[in-house]
This record gives structure tokens, sequence and C-alpha cells, in this order.
């Protein structure tokens, strides 16, 4: 047992010696150099910016889904007025109907109106989604509008008694024209 033990402690200055022979002729490192500096900011760099144009793509698509829904809003309130005024649709009131800056109140709130009156007054409503009635600066429309696309609602008669409500606003993520648009179309049931 004791030989063993001389055996060991031979080979264990043996491998010491070796690992000494090798540690001396290993460059030693010093710490980190500057190029991995300047290559982990790189790449910091990137991921960041990357991390920033995926925010802004969101907040431009959150917009736009914001006015679609606004439009289905919209195309959801004539089409609930057209409901609400049966005679006037059989009659035709609302053929070719479109939402315009200077659209006149009838006054149907606080009077008894025919359909033809009730199609004018949900015109006039409709309209002061997207136009001011008194041209106020502070009006905020449900729409936005630009110079090249203005936003508007219209209602047409399509053949075999169904109606189509088309939403169109400016929109520069719809689609390469800058125009967003929402077309619901309804049977009428004549």
């Amino acid at each position: 047992m004791f030989l063993g033990v001389r055996t060991h402690r031979a080979a264990t200055t043996a491998q010491r010696s070796g690992v000494s022979t090798l540690y001396w002729h290993r460059p030693r490192q010093r710490g980190i150099g500057l190029i991995e500096i300047l290559v982990a900011v790189v790449i910091l760099a990137v991921g960041f910016l990357a991390t920033a144009r995926m925010q802004v793509a969101g907040m431009r698509f959150s917009q736009s889904a914001y006015f679609e829904s606004q439009a289905y809003f919209m195309a959801g309130d004539m089409i609930a007025r057209m409901r609400a005024n049966v005679a006037g649709v059989r009659a035709g009131e609302y053929d070719n109907l479109g939402t315009a800056q200077g659209a006149t109140n009838p006054g149907c709130s606080t009077k008894m109106c025919s359909p033809s009156e009730i199609a004018d007054q949900d015109v006039f409503d409709w309209s002061q989604h997207l136009h001011s009635a008194t041209g106020g600066a502070s009006f905020v429309p449900l729409l936005p509008s630009s110079d090249a696309v203005a936003a508007q609602g219209s209602v047409a008669r399509l053949a075999g008694g169904q109606y189509s409500v088309t939403i169109v606003w400016a929109d520069d993520n719809a689609n390469d024209q800058g125009q967003g648009a929402l077309r619901v179309d309804l049977i009428s049931e004549d």
C-alpha cells in the first residue's frame, strides 16, 4: 500500500511538470478584445432597430384596423336605418344616396316625417360622421380624408332588390392607392 502512494505521487509530480510546461507555452488571454465588443454592439443595434421597426409597423396596422372597424360601424348604422324605414326603401328613397358636406337637416327628430324625409334625415345623420355640420375646426371625422381620397359613404341599388353600402376613406396601409374601402351588400325583402 505504501508503494502505491509513492507511485501515485510520482505520477502527480510528472503531471504537474507536464502541465506547467504546457502552461508556459500557451498565450495568455487578458480580457475581451475591442473587436469582440464592436461585434456585440453591432448585433445589439441591429436587434434594437428591428424591434423599433416592428413596433412602428404594428402601430400602423393597428390604425388601419381601427379605420376598418369604424367603416363597419358606419355601414351597420346605415343598414339599421334602412331596415327601420322599409317604406322608404321600397319607394327607392335610398337609391344612389351618399354622404355630403352640405346635407340639410329635415328636422325629423322634432316632427313627424314621410319616408322620403326620413331617408333625407338618415343621410344627414350619416354625413355627420364624416363632415361637420357647422364647419368647426374642432370637428374630428370618424374616418380620415386626404387630398387624393375623400372619406365618403354611399348606398347603391343593385339588381334583384339588393343594396350595396360602400364606405371609402384615406388609408396609406390599405393598398397602393392609399385608399381603404368597405362594401356590404344586403338583400331587400320585397
